[in-house]
């Protein structure tokens, strides 16, 4: 008889436990974090400037806003307007993280990596300070290098 009640309670709590498993909720949100797009002002001042207004900018895997950079004449025969995609991360941690940016169009694709790195995340501010940085430049697959010197800010709103 004995077994029989220990066998009964048993299942009783595993079909208990079971049960309340399909009635519960997920986690609920944290209150006062946004569930859209990060929207921010994205600011470039040198050999590459623009200025704009961009949502979802910049994760891994995308989306990559579109952009109208204009590009000093360090660039050469790119110096000018151009409308293109915009990209930018982090790149490393600690004393060996720098910042990645990288710009294209259907015509060339340009990546700088380095910088002086100010994250001031009380007030949602990055800025970047490029000075004398090795950027690339792909051009019909054909790889060159510049130096070019540009300051990046971008605000979240």
């Amino acid at each position: 008889m004995k077994g029989r009640l220990v066998a009964f309670v048993g299942v009783f709590c595993i079909a208990s436990l079971m049960g309340s498993g399909v009635y519960a909720k997920g986690k609920p949100d944290k209150p006062g974090k946004p569930n859209g797009p990060k929207i921010e002002s994205i600011v470039f001042k040198g050999d590459l400037k623009g200025s704009a207004i961009v949502e979802g900018c910049c994760p891994n895997a995308g989306p990559f806003p579109e952009y109208t950079m204009t590009l000093s004449g360090a660039f050469g025969k790119l110096s000018g307007e151009h409308d293109g995609q915009l990209f930018m991360n982090f790149m490393g941690t600690g004393r060996n993280q720098r910042y990645d940016v990288q710009f294209w169009t259907s015509k060339f694709f340009i990546e700088i990596v380095g910088g002086h790195i100010d994250n001031d995340k009380k007030n949602k501010v990055l800025t970047v300070w490029f000075t004398n940085e090795n950027c690339k430049v792909w051009i019909d697959e054909v790889e060159s290098e510049i130096s070019v010197n540009f300051e990046l800010t971008r605000t979240r709103q």
